[in-house]
């Protein structure tokens, strides 16, 4: 599908549910980043030392629009630090990315859980810049729970459906993988 296309569909959609929803509410996110990237087997060349994980930071921002007291749909813009400490010859395999989560979230009392896809935008990497697919899909769920009725606390994973790195072997090392974490964030609602 083009992804261009994919993008109008997004925001069609989100317009119209920001049109039906009961009550909304935005907010900002702040946290952690703990990220890997998950090479298949076979992928050769890469020294990933002793401890490969990268943490990084994340901070977005956030809209929640109520479809009933149990259901609310979340899309979010974030700038995300991912990618790993390993390397390939003196060449890090950390990435910057922009990524916009849509999530169904399910109120259950002070918790709620989430689930739903998010794209990421490659907006800047350390080094190996022609590795790196500019576009990233990913399944993403979680658990907030709200600490007063403004602040809350996520603990969130996502996991790559496409892949992050894909590399053969004319430039260095041959690698696909995709890219996964595991994040934890304050947030504040308006």
């Amino acid at each position: 599908m083009n992804k261009k296309l994919l993008l109008g569909i997004i925001t069609i959609f989100l317009s119209a549910l920001a049109v039906n929803a009961q009550q909304s509410r935005y907010g900002f996110r702040l946290g952690l980043n703990y990220s890997d990237i998950d090479f298949e087997d076979g992928s050769s060349g890469i020294d990933v030392g002793n401890s490969d994980a990268r943490i990084g930071f994340t901070a977005g921002f956030f809209a929640q629009y109520y479809l009933s007291d149990k259901l609310s749909i979340q899309p979010e813009l974030q700038y995300s630090a991912q990618g790993e400490r390993s390397t390939i010859g003196n060449d890090r395999l950390g990435v910057n990315v922009l990524q916009l989560p849509v999530l169904l979230n399910f109120h259950i009392g002070k918790l709620s859980l989430s689930a739903g896809p998010q794209v990421g935008l490659r907006i800047w990497e350390w080094e190996r810049q022609n590795d790196y697919e500019t576009f990233q899909f990913s399944g993403v769920a979680g658990v907030t729970y709200d600490i007063t009725d403004n602040f809350q606390a996520t603990l969130r994973g996502s996991y790559g459906l496409t892949d992050a790195i894909e590399t053969n072997e004319e430039s260095g090392f041959n690698a696909t993988g995709v890219n996964h974490y595991l994040q934890f964030t304050v947030a504040y609602r308006l």
